[in-house]
């Protein structure tokens, strides 16, 4: 892949290829070697291996550096898998095969706190005594804000899988994911992605994210989680006001009030933004809904990453 050779010498070509910088690249490169010679050692050596270790179709992509760029390409781009091989000089179905292969990395080298901060934060709140010190040592957690983000996906075949994935809100076939957001812009939580569907509180209730959070953490929300205050009456949870049916007009405060709390919770849509920019999250998604979620955890590390080390 010379064609990389030549991103390291155009920086600015780089970051919009791959979204990285060349240390942000080289850095990942590093913290992903590690865990992918082990994943190759595990694959040639299990016991039901028929060939010999150095036997088989050797990798046609000969370094990590141009795998890693690979499946980058692939994210921020969303181009078919037969112009990404065009481009870097394999077949399309080897692409697939090195997204699937390679993807499992991405997140706990670009940022493996991701899955475990909110463990963390649930265990050090039964050691911790006081607020004071739960912030200072987990100040990601003191206050976030929490929304779900829905993108367009293939049609499915099937009438009754068709109904379950629609989505009355974006008129079309969706998925749907939570995000957890410090005010820093972290993302501190991922769920698991639910067909477009199902409502945003069903997932915040499916998810028991009031639950992982600490109980005085400020957790700022849309009026698509109406009720959530009822549900957790202890929590901090923040809605903007609603009106209700056959309820007078809001008042100027409360209308003042939701235009603050829209201020402050608008860093989850920036957030999401920044998601976006890989067009895998973007654009309609065409592969497999398995491996969705997958990618969707390294698309959020990957933006941890940048922030960490910009």
């Amino acid at each position: 892949m010379m064609a990389l050779v030549k991103l390291f010498n155009k920086p600015n070509k780089l970051k919009r290829f791959t979204s990285l910088t060349p240390d942000q690249f080289t850095l990942l490169v590093s913290r992903i070697r590690p865990l992918w010679v082990q994943a190759e050692h595990d694959r040639l050596s299990r016991e039901n291996r028929q060939r010999a270790i150095g036997a088989g179709r050797p990798y046609k992509l000969a370094s990590l550096e141009e795998m890693v760029a690979t499946i980058l390409l692939w994210y921020r781009t969303n181009t078919t898998h037969e112009l990404i091989g065009w481009i870097v000089g394999i077949d399309g179905t080897n692409v697939g095969r090195l997204i699937k292969r390679l993807s499992p990395f991405l997140e706990p080298a670009a940022d493996p706190t991701l899955i475990t901060l909110l463990k963390e934060g649930k265990q050090a709140r039964k050691k911790i005594r006081t607020w004071d010190e739960f912030v200072t040592a987990y100040p990601d957690l003191a206050e976030v804000i929490v929304d779900a983000t829905e993108q367009r996906r293939k049609r499915p075949t099937k009438k009754r899988k068709q109904k379950r994935v629609y989505s009355g809100k974006k008129h079309a076939h969706t998925l749907k994911t939570q995000v957890v957001v410090s005010r820093t812009g972290r993302i501190v939580d991922v769920s698991k992605t639910y067909p477009g569907r199902v409502h945003d509180k069903k997932i915040l209730d499916l998810e028991n994210t009031i639950t992982k959070l600490p109980r005085q953490a400020k957790k700022r929300m849309d009026k698509g989680y109406d009720g959530a205050t009822r549900d957790h009456p202890q929590a901090h949870i923040v809605l903007p006001h609603k009106r209700r049916r056959n309820s007078p007009p809001l008042s100027r405060g409360q209308k003042r009030a939701n235009t603050l709390r829209s201020k402050a919770r608008i860093l989850v849509e920036n957030t999401i933004g920044r998601l976006k920019k890989y067009r895998v999250l973007d654009d309609k998604y065409r592969s497999s809904e398995q491996d969705y979620n997958q990618h969707f955890r390294n698309i959020a590390a990957l933006c941890n990453y940048r922030l960490a080390t910009v």
